[in-house]
């Protein structure tokens, strides 16, 4: 089996700076292999993870009781659990690690619409994006198809958003599943993240469940985003006359995962709801922790977060992947 970026994740986290090293902001716990967290000093900073021991990586945005987000918390407001067990954290940071993005586009024949304005609007967006970070390109009807690897051209992902033709059904886990499983093996040294851009009505059955998204983008440390065009917001003509298969929630997939729906009321409204997904990647915070269960049994363990700062106690929001799938005997005898 592949390492997943955070079961078995990263020791070091080196910075080249024009050949100079930032020093450590924090040191590790004693018994523990070094875990450094360095402050970014320039837009030309290069990260590299370097996978060689069993760290639980956690990444979470946080809301206030009005729904704004969270920035200033350090790592003593972080408290987490495992399995109802709190752990020690050894590594915190808030964006940081470069991001590996795909955004996942239906071309189903209701989204004509939505893809011209998308491409009015993705240059824009995604530039916003720190210079490193990367941003593939899949679209999807009955079968998902990669247009665009891993990029830092923005425009390239721009332009062929240009060519995309809208038609057919829609089969949206086979997309989220393929785009997942692509970043875990494409680029394990960065952080994960897919936004899918769909009015979220899966119309086929294809060959992946739910069920199968959700532990692919658990075990490859992969947020899920959805941006949601709403019903109606299309010419009734280009509906394809097929019947909903239920059987997908995409609300659940990105609870699971970490993320969430924006929606997008408008097709004008595109460009907002991009903006905000690609915010909220910028805005989520990083925190790293070696279990206290040694097992290497390949079980589901679920991890909670909680926030404490004194005046907001327990009315913060987290959103965080759920839990994560301990590495097998196999896996932790390689290491």
């Amino acid at each position: 089996m592949r390492n997943a970026l955070g079961c078995r994740i990263v020791a070091a986290l080196v910075l080249a700076l024009a050949g100079t090293q930032a020093a450590p902001s924090q040191l590790p716990p004693a018994g523990h292999p070094a875990v450094e967290t360095f402050t970014s000093a320039g837009g030309a900073d290069k990260y590299k993870l370097k996978a060689d021991v069993d760290l639980v990586l956690v990444e979470a945005t946080v809301r206030d009781p009005e729904g704004g987000i969270v920035n200033s918390l350090s790592r003593e407001n972080f408290h987490v659990y495992e399995n109802g067990v709190e752990q020690q954290i050894s590594y915190f940071s808030r964006d940081q690690l470069p991001l590996a993005i795909a955004l996942v586009l239906d071309c189903s024949g209701s989204m004509g619409p939505v893809l011209k304005q998308l491409h009015r609007v993705a240059f824009d967006t995604l530039s916003s994006l720190k210079p490193d970070d990367q941003v593939a390109l899949f679209d999807f009807a009955a079968r998902a198809e990669m247009l665009v690897g891993l990029t830092r051209n923005r425009q390239r992902i721009a332009d062929a958003i240009a060519t995309i033709q809208a038609a057919g059904g829609t089969v949206i886990p086979d997309a989220l599943y393929e785009a997942a499983l692509y970043l875990a093996h494409v680029a394990p040294d960065r952080r994960h993240a897919v936004i899918l851009v769909s009015d979220n009505e899966n119309t086929l059955k294809g060959y992946c469940d739910e069920k199968r998204v959700i532990r692919e983008a658990l075990e490859s440390e992969t947020v899920i985003y959805s941006i949601r065009v709403e019903e109606g917001s299309h010419p009734h003509s280009m509906y394809v006359l097929l019947p909903i298969f239920r059987d997908v929630s995409v609300p659940k997939i990105t609870h699971e995962t970490g993320g969430e729906v924006i929606d997008a009321r408008k097709i004008e409204s595109i460009r907002s709801a991009m903006a905000t997904a690609v915010a909220r990647l910028k805005q989520r915070y990083s925190l790293g922790y070696y279990s206290t269960n040694r097992r290497h049994d390949g079980a589901f363990r679920a991890i909670e977060l909680r926030i404490t700062d004194g005046s907001n106690d327990g009315k913060y929001t987290v959103y965080a992947r759920r839990g994560y799938y301990a590495p097998t005997g196999e896996e932790g005898s390689r290491q």
